[in-house]
């Protein structure tokens, strides 16, 4: 499983010649594995003149005939001239993308370490909790809490004095609810205890609305602060619907997360103070070393020209680079050149999906100064 320690391994990793880095969306309930190796393939045809073929030729390999087709995402790092290969089957979904250059591609699952990383789901209900503590969509360990168990008073014929017995007999309105607020409080104990010792960094509740609401407000306010959203679940729900719902949370906070960036993006470059929009004006800021986040509409390329002798790319057909006065050489996408170049500055990139303007204007970025 892909951890902490393993992102900062990449990121501090530099090498001397580019890092094939490979990402791909693997989720068996969008297409076939055989879907899968053709994208694969379209993809590793695009690094073709930037990354080594040995590296390419490793990928492959890998997908044909080590990997298991587990998990909804895979990320892949290979260089072959420094030994360099690491491999990381994920349960969590990832964008498909592949990059070559000095760094490795991290900033995709760096993102999904800050939305995926850790989080407890606690599904509680009037007797106690359950609680299950997920790390990148990979179950980590489990506790749970049963308190007294409480039944309700039956009006009708057999019931006298408003008043019942404990076990398997009757109990007052009352002392049901009692009972019942007896019983959150423990839970809520337990929950603060298990988060304290396992420090996750979100939480979602699960369980019936008027249990779930109750349980949230005997929340201490710090955790009332983590809760990210809840559902609706029953207390012998499996495992696996509790990961799959908890997952589909996830990626709603995370869809959110990308809309709040590009409407930053857009803002920042109408006041024209901190942002860009458009191929031009984002090739400048990067040729500048300015960009802090690039954001890129999944699909979006487009040809450009690459200067031979400093680097600069332009999506202009210019005869010489103002910069440097050397010539040009046509490239056959100046979208993933431009990629490369924030990467290997130190800049994030964000691939977006289904977003209207990032999707009409094809990149744009916030801006460091």
């Amino acid at each position: 499983m892909f951890k902490q320690d393993d992102l900062r391994e990449l990121a501090a990793y530099q090498a001397q010649t580019p890092i094939l880095s490979v990402y791909l969306d693997v989720d068996p309930t969008k297409h076939t594995t055989d879907e899968y190796k053709l994208a694969l393939r379209q993809m590793l045809k695009r690094t073709e003149g930037t990354a080594a073929p040995e590296d390419i030729a490793a990928v492959e390999r890998f997908f044909n005939h080590e990997y298991d087709w587990s998990g909804r995402g895979v990320a892949v790092f290979s260089c072959n001239n420094e030994g360099f290969w690491r491999a990381y089957s994920l349960a969590v979904p990832v964008t498909s993308r592949v990059t070559a250059a000095r760094k490795p591609y991290v900033w995709p699952l760096a993102a999904l370490v800050d939305a995926y990383g850790s989080y407890l789901v606690a599904l509680a209900d009037r007797q106690g909790v359950r609680l299950s503590l997920f790390e990148m969509g990979e179950l980590q360990a489990m506790d749970g809490y049963i308190g007294e168990e409480v039944r309700r008073l039956k009006r009708g014929r057999g019931s006298s004095g408003g008043h019942g017995r404990r076990g398997g007999e009757l109990i007052s309105s009352q002392h049901e609810e009692e009972m019942v607020k007896r019983n959150i409080r423990e839970a809520v104990e337990i929950t603060r205890q298990f988060w304290e010792q396992h420090k996750p960094q979100s939480l979602i509740l699960a369980g019936a609305d008027p249990t779930v609401i109750q349980f949230r407000e005997a929340l201490p306010k710090h955790l009332q602060e983590k809760v990210i959203g809840s559902f609706n679940a029953d207390m012998n729900v499996s495992g696996v619907e509790i990961r799959d719902r908890s997952l589909e949370i996830l990626e709603q906070v995370e869809q959110e997360r990308e809309d709040t960036l590009v409407e930053a993006v857009f803002t920042a470059a109408a006041k024209g103070r901190g942002g860009v929009i458009r191929l031009a004006d984002t090739l400048g800021a990067a040729h500048e070393g300015r960009i802090q986040t690039l954001v890129v509409a999944r699909d979006y390329r487009q040809p450009g020209y690459q200067c031979r002798n400093c680097g600069y790319i332009t999506d202009q057909s210019l005869k010489v680079c103002p910069f440097c006065g050397d010539t040009f050489a046509e490239i056959p996408d100046a979208t993933e050149a431009l990629v490369t170049k924030v990467i290997e500055d130190s800049g994030k990139v964000e691939v977006i999906d289904n977003h209207p303007k990032i999707a009409e204007f094809g990149v744009g970025a916030l801006l460091r100064y």
